[in-house]
């Protein structure tokens, strides 16, 4: 159903097992919805994705949004003064909007500005956009911003600005990250819920801020509550560490788990 929130997983979950497998793994297990962490520009190539399309068709899995290895480059290419660099950040991501549109993809996940990055507000908005569009109206892809503990992204605020200068954003909230930072993941539903439209997901403990779904004492269910009444209907998907569990099988329990606890949203009944 499009009108609710669904479950799914992040293929980052097994990293570094190399993606397709980690794919395959997800097909198999009969995992809805996923999103694919690609790893290198090898995994990029037509035939390469072919494989991760045929084994997610096999299983009924839909590829909900792809999450570039880049990640960590695209500060000093979208936030920056330097002539060119731009062109070349969009340029580069061309190769991952054209890998989520053969895989029929709708989102890409971005962390944007790094920590240490001071681009004015409305300068970052602008370029930011630039690429947001281009995805959009180019490849019918929505770029849509994480909170990241090492990026500006990890600061509500910031955030809070940035859709200011740029009304359309869209935001990725991730539970382990925002804990990292040093937030509780409610106030980013707080004060930028309206905007979100991916979570990653994960269960904490005071000694450990990533498990998997059900294995802490996270308040997830007031948390998808929350979503919930802030609008939310996109996915949300487990995204662990391979140091979050010991057996692989503790992934799809935990996946188990967040489909009862999103049912039990719109059914009762099933809590």
């Amino acid at each position: 159903m499009k009108d609710r929130m669904r479950a799914g997983v992040s293929s980052a979950c097994f990293f570094p097992q190399e993606t397709a497998c980690s794919v395959e793994k997800l097909a198999q297990w009969k995992i809805p919805q996923i999103e694919i962490f690609f790893n290198s520009f090898q995994e990029l190539k037509p035939d390469y994705l072919e494989r991760l399309r045929s084994c997610c068709q096999a299983g009924e899995t839909k590829i909900v949004s792809i999450h570039p290895f880049t990640s960590n480059s695209e500060s000093f290419y979208f936030f920056t003064d330097y002539p060119g660099r731009l062109q070349d950040g969009l340029a580069i991501y061309r190769h991952f909007l054209r890998a989520a549109q053969q895989l029929q993809a709708q989102l890409l996940v971005f962390h944007g500005a790094s920590i240490a990055n001071d681009l004015p507000i409305e300068q970052s908005a602008r370029h930011f956009a630039t690429l947001d569009r281009m995805a959009q109206e180019e490849y019918g892809i929505t770029v849509a911003y994480e909170n990241v503990v090492r990026s500006r992204s990890r600061d509500i605020e910031y955030l809070v600005q940035l859709r200011e200068a740029y009304p359309q954003l869209k935001l990725v909230l991730d539970v382990k990250q925002a804990l990292r930072a040093g937030y509780e993941p409610f106030e980013y539903v707080e004060q930028l819920g309206e905007s979100v439209i991916h979570v990653h997901i994960s269960d904490s403990t005071q000694e450990e801020d990533c498990l998997p779904v059900g294995s802490g004492d996270a308040h997830l269910k007031a948390l998808l509550g929350a979503l919930q009444g802030k609008g939310f209907a996109g996915c949300v998907l487990q995204e662990l560490y391979r140091s979050s569990y010991q057996e692989e099988q503790e992934v799809r329990e935990g996946y188990h788990r967040l489909q009862q606890m999103i049912d039990g949203l719109y059914h009762p009944s099933q809590k």
